[in-house]
């Protein structure tokens, strides 16, 4: 975290870059925390003496907070504010409280996107329809997967491909009936 001089050196700067969006979302996360804390929540931040027709703590406050989230995404800020309720009860957090909210809410990276590697293509596989002659006697089934197989169709697993050779009794070295 950073220095609160930092901070509220950062809060001063002017940032045009900076869209409405931040600051819009920082009002809201105060409107919520006002609302669902009520006084407890303004009287962290209001000084009593007004510039403009606003408090210069809460306009202090809100400069800084929007500073200090200015790294998460609106995602997140959301994320941690819907979550507010649960871990802070009955008072209303602090600054550090709600960005470890905001961290617990950032989606976690993998190794592979951390390290900057590169992922592997899906694998395409294309299920082949093969023709059979078929003979009606319950195991059209089986044959149309061992010609898939013989075929060269990847889709078919060794289990599949040995259940159906077993149906048309293909597997003459195993014995039948479990006897040993």
């Amino acid at each position: 975290m950073k220095p609160i001089g930092q901070l509220a050196h950062m809060a001063a700067a002017p940032r045009r870059e900076e869209s409405q969006a931040v600051a819009t979302g920082i009002a809201k996360l105060f409107l919520l925390m006002q609302g669902s804390y009520g006084t407890a929540f303004l009287s962290k931040f209001s000084s009593g003496v007004l510039e403009g027709g606003k408090d210069i703590g809460m306009t202090a406050a809100l400069k800084v907070w929007g500073a200090a989230l200015r790294k998460y995404t609106p995602d997140v800020i959301e994320i941690a504010a819907a979550r507010i309720s649960a871990s802070h009860p009955e008072f209303p957090p602090s600054l550090p409280q709600f960005e470890a909210l905001c961290r617990a809410a950032t989606p976690r990276k993998t190794y592979a996107e951390e390290s900057g590697l590169l992922a592997l293509p899906a694998p395409k596989l294309v299920r082949l329809d093969v023709p059979i002659q078929p003979q009606g006697d319950g195991k059209d089934w089986a044959r149309k997967i061992v010609a898939r197989a013989e075929a060269g169709d990847k889709t078919v697993t060794h289990g599949v491909l040995k259940g159906a050779m077993e149906a048309l009794g293909l597997n003459k070295g195993r014995k039948q009936g479990g006897a040993a």
